[in-house]
């Protein structure tokens, strides 16, 4: 089973910011934009995205400007409450309710009126919103808030929820796949393909005609470059290809060095987390091919996408997975990269997500598991 690296919030996660110097001035040019806002619940104070304060005044503000190409962008409230949108160069209005932010005073409802591409953004979100599998996943999801952690009824819907995940991931990507090859020229097609992209159960091929395939504007978002990039990555970690070498800290806070198994071992290069449940569920079976390959010249090399230190090692200890573990480096926040360093790199699509390498370092396969796994095994050591 697949489990998406990043469902929850991811919304937020992609909005923090960008480099763009906001005027506040006429800049008298019609290709700018232009944003009349209002603010309930506060009459008076700022609104602030990176360097840049604008002044709300009796609970409204406005803001004018120009980028290069349409991008996401960040609000912040009085430093209280904040809110994200797409920003084109259009002329629009917004008005964002305080009431409705929630405990961490995100507001994810805001109005928006006379801005196309806003418009467009919603209607595909709510269709995404609306899908019957969408529903079900956040059924599930309030439930498990009434349920005591550790209890049966609690392990069950949890279960439960990573099944409803993965049946909402095939549906949700599916859609945006073929909303981004039906609409070469929307940067709401771009920008759901930059949230989500390494999720989509596409065929290269078919991620680089969405990729190459989008018009001029879209390219000026700063949704395409991401996307380029990972085009990039994932003709890097091609089968045939040297694997990208990387250093990073062990459980036991020592560096490890991929490349230094090289011409020793072959190595199944593992990306996990420990809430990570298909990837734990796959070890017993993967203590077994260890434990009759390890003295053979092969070796595990598992990279977390934990952030949580502490949890990865409680998983480890758990899970008594004894080969090498070692830690990816997250990026800072407000970083234009949002995934963790060595997982980007590797354009892993999901978690699991393994990388067989031969003693050269050349990439094998890819994301084999279980009967696949055995068989590449048996190929390779004729056992």
């Amino acid at each position: 089973m697949k489990l998406i690296l990043k469902y929850a919030a991811i919304f937020l996660t992609l909005i923090l910011t960008f480099n763009c110097k906001l005027e506040k001035k006429e800049t008298g040019k019609e290709t700018g934009f232009e944003i009349t806002g209002t603010i309930i619940g506060v009459d008076n104070g700022t609104l602030t995205s990176n360097k840049d304060t604008i002044t709300i005044t009796n609970g409204s503000f406005t803001l004018k400007g120009k980028v290069d190409g349409t991008r996401n962008q960040y609000f912040r409230i009085n430093d209280t409450f904040g809110f994200g949108l797409l920003l084109p160069n259009e002329t629009f209005s917004i008005s964002v309710d305080v009431n409705k932010a929630d405990e961490r005073g995100q507001i994810n409802d805001i109005d928006i009126t006379g801005s196309p591409t806003n418009n467009e953004l919603k209607r595909v979100r709510e269709y995404l919103q609306n899908m019957p599998e969408s529903k079900k996943l956040s059924e599930l999801f309030e439930h498990g808030k009434t349920l005591e952690k550790g209890s049966d009824a609690y392990k069950m819907n949890y279960e439960a929820v990573s099944n409803a995940r993965e049946a909402t991931r095939k549906v949700r990507t599916s859609y945006i796949k073929d909303y981004a090859l039906n609409n070469p020229n929307s940067v709401v097609a771009a920008f759901y393909m930059r949230m989500q992209a390494n999720e989509v159960d596409q065929t290269f091929e078919e991620f680089e005609q969405i990729v190459e395939g989008f018009g001029e504007e879209v390219k000026k978002s700063n949704f395409y470059k991401p996307l380029k990039d990972e085009l990039e990555a994932l003709k890097r970690v091609a089968i045939g290809e040297i694997a990208p070498d990387f250093t990073l800290k062990t459980d036991y806070g020592e560096d490890f060095t991929l490349s230094s198994l090289r011409g020793k071992k072959v190595v199944l290069v593992d990306f996990w987390a420990s809430w990570c449940v298909p990837c734990r569920k796959s070890y017993p079976h993967l203590k077994e091919v260890y434990s009759k390959y390890k003295d053979k010249d092969f070796e595990i090399v598992a990279v977390t996408n934990d952030s949580n230190h502490e949890a990865w090692k409680k998983a480890i200890e758990e899970d008594q997975t004894r080969w090498i573990q070692v830690a990816d480096i997250f990026p800072p926040r407000g970083s234009d990269v949002m995934t963790a360093k060595v997982i980007t790199a590797y354009a892993a699509p999901y978690l699991p997500s393994t990388y067989l390498l031969d003693k050269n370092g050349v990439i094998l396969a890819k994301n084999l598991h279980a009967d696949e796994l055995d068989k590449k095994l048996e190929d390779i050591f004729g056992f």
